[in-house]
């Protein structure tokens, strides 16, 4: 796992050195499900692109078992709960879908064993944010 670790930290980067990479995510994300403009409706987007910057980075974190990664991810498991936020865990799937989708343009170095590293490590916090649901 360290060595899928290790390459998504650097897809991560390379794609973060794309100034348009976060906003270029929520415009995929946004426009590939009817259900999703509204979640964001009332978001300030320029906070939001900073939260997943931030997310992503703990979503690795994560993976490796980091306490403080795990009570970010619980933060959002709780915030994106049917009590709050309202998340349906089906739209999970075109959350991921987009971020692939995002650097599959962003990252020059991205290929399909790199897709598959990134869905694995994404999974696993999805994985527990949605059993809060």
């Amino acid at each position: 796992m360290t060595t899928a670790i290790d390459a998504v930290r650097s897809s991560f980067g390379r794609a973060m050195t794309k100034q348009h990479f976060m906003a270029r995510f929520y415009e995929i994300f946004i426009h590939c499900n009817p259900r999703i403009p509204q979640l964001f409706r009332n978001t300030d987007m320029e906070k939001q692109r900073e939260l997943l910057s931030q997310s992503l980075s703990m979503v690795l974190l994560f993976s490796q078992g980091n306490p403080v990664a795990k009570s970010v991810i619980n933060r959002i498991r709780s915030s994106h709960d049917h009590k709050h936020l309202n998340i349906s865990p089906d739209l999970y799937a075109f959350w991921v879908d987009s971020l692939i989708a995002t650097l599959a343009e962003c990252d020059q170095g991205f290929n399909p064993g790199l897709e598959q590293q990134w869905r694995e490590i994404l999974q696993v916090a999805i994985d527990h944010i949605k059993s809060g649901y």
